[in-house]
């Protein structure tokens, strides 16, 4: 049997498009008068939603299929806009800003049993007296037992999780005993500085990995920085950028002016030519102007990981080692709307580093952009978005780290190439995606973690590490012909 479509495929997909574009664009004029969404598109719109609804084999939910029109919609624009339907908006801050409601405690599950590998310092759980290696046996009156083990870690950080200012009552198994602790949730800031200590104390070289640009990056880098010199001298410093894809672009200009002492940082510029905003440095946020420094970049180097380095590079305040960055020279505006749960991060501007160089390899105004990516992998990435199982950055991130990610022409070039095949890259990032155990409770988590048979997480280091060997020894050199310049410089 066969019937004939009412409607060919491609004017459903067009249509779709263009009437959930109207639609954006009425809300953003706002108060100049309500735009009318184009005809024949709006009736368009309104019978094939009714239709599908009708006649699909499968039943649709209505919210959900212009969920898709206008995710589909955005995400057609280029690889960096995005559509944030309600319900998603939740993981989407979480990821964005490294901030979430708990207690700050990291679990994990050990056959039947929901382990605490660590409270975090400072956190609710820490405060309350938790330890490492306490069992979690129920959460206000609920037991975890009665949940399936294949959904217990779920079902713990959930019912652990709530509303900052709330109260939440964790029964503990501990040694022998049971110990029943409460605590009042509060918001927890994840740290994106995941590392930092000295790979060579004797010769004062530090190292900080930083994984993302949350809010508050800049005073958690000053904080790492400042625990190092109470350890050691600080001589030169190597800063990991591989696998960050970068988020505020504020806390990266703060970050550069930490080491920028004057100049431009970064431009930033709308349609056309028109430079809408330069971000300069300021001396007296300059804290560490003369500090030796070099820069650990890959192909997963994006954005304001970009924007950080290109900085650095072009004031010749670091030397940038490792692998060619991934190439976003675009800003992104998230935007919102009071009384609608969704969010929009739009692609809005170019940027452009202190020498004028707009770092971009994906997205041009000439270039088929849908050709540049794995298509069956993205497809797979927006179904995971779109059916809950991945937050909108996890899977960016995701395509970020492909393998298969492409190279293109833009991007950091290093002014010391190092590659490395994808092997030692996925094991690098092993490295780099655990989280170092705070010092406070390092001896308890090491006695965890040997009952239990799993590694306790231990920092990159130069022998297994070829990108940070050549950055330690890239460092060295420039710490040598800094002493030599000013020991030739008049007195």
């Amino acid at each position: 049997m066969q019937q004939q479509p009412r409607l060919p495929l491609w004017f459903l997909v067009a249509n779709w498009a263009l009437v959930v574009a109207a639609f954006f664009l009425g809300v953003f004029l706002g108060g100049k008068g309500k735009s009318q969404l184009p005809e024949p598109q709006a009736t368009a719109l309104q019978l094939i939603h009714a239709e599908i609804l009708k006649s699909h084999v499968d039943p649709q939910d209505p919210h959900e299929l212009m969920d898709r029109a206008i995710l589909a919609m955005v995400h057609s624009l280029d690889p960096y806009s995005l559509y944030v339907a309600p319900g998603k908006v939740a993981a989407y801050e979480e990821n964005s800003s490294g901030r979430y409601e708990g207690v700050g405690l990291l679990m994990t599950q050990q056959g039947g049993d929901i382990v605490v590998q660590y409270p975090f310092p400072g956190g609710p759980a820490d405060r309350a007296g938790v330890l490492p290696g306490d069992r979690i046996v129920a959460v206000d009156g609920t037991p975890l037992a009665a949940e399936p083990p294949e959904r217990r870690n779920d079902a713990a950080s959930r019912l652990v999780r709530g509303e900052a200012g709330t109260e939440v009552r964790l029964q503990l198994a501990r040694g022998d005993g049971t110990v029943e602790l409460s605590m009042r949730r509060s918001d927890v800031q994840k740290s994106a500085v995941k590392w930092a200590h000295f790979p060579d104390p004797d010769a004062g070289l530090g190292y900080l990995y930083l994984s993302d640009f949350h809010p508050g990056i800049r005073d958690q880098i000053e904080a790492a920085l400042a625990r190092l010199q109470q350890q050691h001298p600080l001589q030169g410093l190597v800063l990991d950028l591989r696998f960050d894809g970068g988020g505020s672009l504020d806390e990266c200009v703060a970050l550069a002016r930490t080491f920028v002492a004057s100049g431009t940082i970064v431009s930033q510029r709308r349609r056309g030519s028109e430079v809408v905003e330069t971000y300069a440095a300021k001396p007296e946020l300059c804290d560490y102007p003369d500090l030796p420094l070099v820069v650990l970049v890959d192909q997963d180097s994006a954005s304001a990981s970009e924007v950080l380095a290109g900085a650095l590079q072009d004031h010749g305040r670091a030397a940038i080692v490792g692998a060619r960055t991934w190439g976003k020279g675009y800003v992104n505006t998230v935007y919102t709307w009071k009384g609608l749960d969704f969010r929009l991060k739009l692609t809005t501007a170019r940027y452009f580093t202190p020498n004028g160089r707009n770092l971009d390899g994906h997205v041009g105004t000439e270039t088929n952009h849908g050709d540049r990516l794995d298509a069956p992998r993205l497809r797979e990435l927006l179904h995971q978005v779109q059916d809950g199982t991945r937050s909108p950055d996890d899977a960016l991130r995701a395509l970020l780290r492909a393998p298969s990610a492409p190279a293109q022409a833009g991007g950091i070039t290093p002014d010391v190439l190092v590659e490395v095949d994808d092997d030692q890259r996925r094991a690098v990032l092993q490295v780099l995606d655990s989280h170092e155990p705070p010092a406070k409770h390092l001896a308890a988590f090491t006695a965890v973690a040997a009952q239990y048979g799993f590694e306790v997480p231990r920092p990159p280091d130069a022998e297994h590490d070829a990108q940070l060997a050549t950055a330690l020894t890239t460092l060295r050199e420039r710490i040598a012909a800094a002493a030599a310049t000013s020991a030739t410089e008049p007195r």
